[in-house]
C-alpha cells in the first residue's frame, strides 16, 4: 500500500497504484476465485453482478456473497489481483460493456527509478524519522513486483510471528489486505532505519497488545502519519472501506508499531 503523492505533488507518472480496477477475462477470474475458495465461475459472477446492479445494489454488498466462507489468499498480491478483477468486471458491466474475452489485457507497469535508501541501521534511538519513512515508501513504490516479493519473503523469514499474526487477523478482506501491506511496509521502514538492532517480534506480545495498543502517533509519529494518508487513499478508492474497517486497520498499525519498537535493541557504545 505504497502511498501516492497528494494531488499536484511529484512528477506526472510518479504515482504508485493501489488496487487497479482491471478485468483480465473469465479464465483468469475463475482461477483466482477458485484459489480464494469460491465455487463460482466468472460467468456466474457476471450474472450475479448484473442482477445486483439491476436491483440497485452496491458492489460492496455483492462481492461477499461470492464466498461461502472467508476468502483465503496465498499473498496480499493475489488478494489485490482478485479484487482488482472483481472491481474491473463490476465497472465494465455498470458501463454497459461485455464481460467476455474482449476484456482489455493488463498493461505492464513501466519501470520507475528506485529512490535511494539511507544507509541501513543509521538511525539512532528508537523513532523512525520522516526522511526514512518517505524514502522507504518511494523505494517500495518503484520496486518491480518480483523484487517486492523477494523482500516480502525476507520479511516473513525475519518476522515469522508478525507475518503469522497479520495473516490470522479476523478482518474483512479489503481491510486484511490493507493491514498486511502496512505491516510489511512498517517492517521495511524499521529494517532500513535500525538494521540488525530490530529483533523478531513474538506472537504472544502482539496478542497481548492487539486489543488496546498504545497510539501509533505517540510511539512512531512518522509511521502514523504515513498510515493515515495511505488509509485516506484506500477510502477514496473504495467507498465500501468503512470507518469501522479503518479503525481496525489503525489498531493493527498501532500494535505493529509498538511491537517493532519494543524489539529494538539498545545501541552498542
Amino acid at each position: 500500500m505504497t502511498r501516492r503523492p497528494k494531488r499536484g505533488e511529484g512528477r506526472e507518472g510518479d504515482e504508485p497504484r493501489g488496487v487497479a480496477h482491471v478485468y483480465e477475462g473469465p479464465e483468469v477470474l475463475t482461477a483466482l476465485l477458485g484459489r480464494a475458495g469460491s465455487a463460482l465461475s466468472a460467468e456466474e459472477v457476471t450474472e450475479r453482478f448484473r442482477s445486483a446492479q439491476s436491483h440497485g445494489e452496491e458492489r460492496s454488498d455483492a462481492i461477499p456473497g461470492l464466498f461461502e466462507q472467508e476468502p483465503r489468499f496465498a499473498s496480499p498480491d493475489e488478494a489485490r489481483r482478485l479484487y482488482g478483477n472483481l472491481f474491473g468486471l463490476w465497472d465494465r458491466l455498470a458501463a454497459g460493456l461485455p464481460a467476455g474475452d474482449d476484456a482489455p489485457a493488463v498493461a505492464e507497469e513501466p519501470e520507475r527509478e528506485a529512490t535511494p535508501l539511507p544507509r541501513r541501521g543509521a538511525v539512532a534511538g528508537e523513532e523512525l524519522t520522516p526522511e526514512v519513512v518517505e524514502a522507504v515508501w518511494k523505494h517500495l513504490a518503484a520496486m518491480p513486483e518480483r523484487e517486492k516479493r523477494r523482500l516480502r519473503d525476507r520479511f516473513e523469514n525475519a518476522q515469522p510471528d508478525l507475518a503469522a499474526w497479520l495473516e490470522a487477523l479476523p478482518l474483512p478482506p479489503e481491510a486484511g489486505v490493507a493491514a498486511q501491506d502496512l505491516g510489511f511496509e512498517a517492517w521495511a521502514m524499521f529494517d532500513v532505519a535500525f538494521g540488525d538492532r530490530v529483533g523478531a517480534v513474538a506472537f504472544k506480545d502482539l496478542r497481548a497488545i492487539e486489543a488496546e495498543p498504545p497510539p501509533a502517533e505517540a510511539v512512531q509519529p512518522a509511521l502514523a502519519a504515513y498510515a493515515a494518508e495511505a488509509l485516506d487513499l484506500v477510502q477514496e478508492d473504495d467507498p465500501a472501506f468503512a470507518a469501522a474497517d479503518r479503525a481496525q486497520v489503525e489498531r493493527v498499525v498501532a500494535a505493529v508499531a509498538a511491537a517493532l519498537t519494543g524489539a529494538i535493541a539498545g545501541e552498542v557504545n
